[in-house]
């Protein structure tokens, strides 16, 4: 199995994409930022074609290549089909052009995955604001070294104002550990990701916190 360097971690929007680039070797945070598009009153076309430079200017300012792994979060629901349409086309621009570059893109993570792996929330899915706020919460405690020296943990300025980076995070957080039980079980990266595999998800869980 091949031993990656750094993995990218999406939170696709078309409004302001989320992104956090770990180091695989011990999980270090190295960068994270965020690629936002034109405002609606911009046509679509323009608007996706804005990202989707925006997306190879950050592939290539961090050199990503075939010792890379690519991660975006997977839709989340169809309440608004147009909407997903257009996260969609995101998505996909993210892990087309991270190909293009040689980059293992071998999968999405489910944000339900995310909330239960790594935030700990079980039982009946609760308010989207309730979620938020504890990812918030998870991100703080998990990596509050990395988040103050990026400038993204500041007192004058709350975590929640950069929540595209925070679901980021906790998406590389769960594919970091997939990576790790991939290298330990001699796998294929890819079977970690296949969503339809029957997988005691106990034995996924990564640390979290729901304080």
């Amino acid at each position: 199995m091949n031993e990656y360097r750094h993995l990218l971690a999406v939170d696709p929007s078309l409004t302001c994409s989320g992104w956090v680039l770990f180091r695989v070797r011990d999980g270090e945070v190295t960068s994270a930022g965020k690629i936002r598009s034109a405002p609606p009153s911009v046509p679509l076309a323009e608007r996706l074609k804005g990202v989707q430079a925006n997306i190879e200017t950050v592939l290539q300012r961090l050199n990503l290549g075939s010792d890379d792994v690519l991660v975006c979060e997977a839709p989340t629901t169809m309440k608004d089909p147009h909407n997903a349409l257009k996260v969609e086309q995101v998505r996909s621009m993210f892990e087309s052009l991270a190909r293009t570059r040689q980059v293992t893109v071998p999968g999405r993570v489910a944000a339900r995955s995310v909330h239960f792996e790594v935030m700990g929330l079980v039982g009946k899915q609760i308010p989207r604001a309730e979620v938020k706020a504890t990812a918030v919460r998870t991100a703080e405690y998990l990596y509050a070294e990395p988040l103050r020296r990026l400038g993204l943990l500041r007192e004058d300025v709350p975590l929640k104002k950069h929540q595209d980076i925070v679901d980021a995070l906790l998406i590389g957080r769960l594919a970091l550990s997939r990576i790790y039980a991939a290298r330990d079980a001699v796998v294929p990266l890819e079977s970690m990701f296949q969503t339809q595999a029957k997988t005691n998800r106990n034995s996924w869980r990564v640390r979290g916190c729901t304080r």
